[in-house]
């Protein structure tokens, strides 16, 4: 009888914690909690400043919508894709959350996150108040998947204390870049030429992403397509792309940008680099170091066109089963905030996706930023297509072993072409 007893107790508990676990369920996807204030859960994968400055922007928010109240969980960036996707696909996916706008195309042909046409249009949304180039690659077949908070793309370090030594400064104090590709390379060789033995000309790494962010942007300064219109093949085994390899290939065989450099941050950042090529996101991680006088400048634009490369941190509604149109709205309502009072952002080093926060007095006051803010127009994003993560770590895998040396260009693209059609044919 006793045993009955327990029995009896333990399930009725067990049934009383799926109650109380369902009943929660239940409200997270209802507009509003009993006081009457809708309640958004946020993901987003920043980290130290970055995570930092959202954090104060919330709080911003939150203090000034009584209506609306917003929690921030950082998620860790390496495993964030991962549990955002188990968290969808167990519903119980944040309200809001942030996903890189290269992202967004793989998440949306993945049912991991919902159009916001619909909420946007309630919530009010002007999409002229944002930057068209940055918008452009949040949207699928004309339709919008996110808001876009920023862009950070490739941009051009320099040492004025190097620079000034190789005499390669203007009577402004900015570096002078004759013009075009080889304009680019006399400027390095100049410093090399005019510095110690123990100055890098140029330091970027040469693994990982970085030899593809600067192939990209080469590479999309000539106009250059990576896939073909309709997406199934790969677009780039021609004369640009070749042409764009051999360029870094020079580069390294002349000793302009060693081969090897493990972390070409931390080169510039010790004061032995004239040039580093880097994503914005070093900006804030520079101007810390009080020994250290640089400026940071687009990319110089080598080819015909105007081009570098870029992403973009935007809001997406992750896919959640019956979840209240009134959530849906604030969240496209805080996002929109966000972006709205985005300057504090732009501490961070990237370039808000609104005009009037760029041209705000608050972020033309931040040094530096306004230097490089002017990429927005031409930042060239990759292609939306499902793939895209595979195919930039598949690119970024050879371009890494071109550029230590162990392949040629030709060797290089067509070993390019063949990883990237073969993901596409999968």
């Amino acid at each position: 009888m006793k045993n009955v007893t327990v029995f009896i107790f333990m399930l009725a508990s067990t049934l009383l914690f799926i109650s109380g676990c369902s009943n929660g369920n239940d409200e997270s996807s209802e507009g509003s909690s009993e006081s009457g204030v809708t309640e958004l859960s946020f993901w987003a994968p920043f980290s130290g400043g970055d995570a930092d400055f959202m954090k104060s922007m919330i709080s911003d928010f939150n203090e000034e919508h009584e209506d609306v109240e917003v929690d921030y969980l950082t998620v860790t960036d390496d495993e964030y894709y991962t549990k955002f996707r188990t968290s969808v696909t167990s519903n119980q996916a944040p309200d809001i959350a942030i996903a890189h706008a290269s992202r967004i195309a793989e998440l949306q042909s993945a049912n991991l996150i919902e159009s916001i046409e619909g909420p946007a249009e309630e919530a009010g949304i002007d999409w002229d108040t944002y930057n068209e180039n940055i918008v452009n690659a949040t949207m699928i077949d004309d339709e919008h998947y996110g808001v876009p908070l920023d862009t950070h793309a490739l941009i051009m370090f320099a040492n004025k204390t190097i620079l000034d030594e190789a005499g390669v400064l203007n009577d402004d104090g900015m570096p002078e870049v004759g013009e075009g590709a080889e304009g680019f390379k006399d400027f390095l060789t100049q410093i090399q030429e005019n510095t110690e033995d123990d100055v890098f000309p140029l330091s970027a790494t040469s693994s990982g992403y970085s030899p593809l962010r600067i192939w990209w942007t080469l590479y999309s300064q000539m106009g250059g397509e990576l896939l073909n219109e309709e997406g199934t093949e790969a677009a780039f085994n021609n004369e640009e792309g070749l042409e764009a390899l051999s360029y870094m290939g020079s580069l390294t065989e002349e000793e302009l940008w060693p081969k090897n450099i493990q972390d070409g941050g931390e080169i510039f950042q010790s004061g032995n680099a004239g040039v580093h090529i880097n994503g914005v996101w070093m900006t804030g991680v520079l101007e810390q170091n009080d020994d250290l006088d640089f400026v940071a400048l687009p990319i110089p634009n080598m080819y015909e066109e105007e081009a570098t490369w870029g992403d973009s941190h935007s809001f997406v509604l992750p896919t959640k089963q019956d979840q209240a149109d009134e959530k849906r709205e604030a969240a496209i309502q805080f996002s929109d905030w966000i972006a709205e009072n985005a300057a504090t952002w732009g501490e961070a080093g990237h370039v808000p996706s609104k005009s009037s926060v760029v041209e705000s007095e608050e972020f033309q006051e931040l040094e530096y930023r306004k230097d490089y803010a002017e990429l927005t127009d031409y930042v060239s994003f990759t292609p939306s297509n499902e793939n895209i993560t595979a195919i930039n770590d598949a690119l970024a895998d050879q371009l890494s072993t071109f550029t230590s040396g162990q392949t040629n260009e030709e060797e290089t693209l067509e070993m390019m072409e063949q990883e990237v059609n073969n993901i596409l044919s999968e």
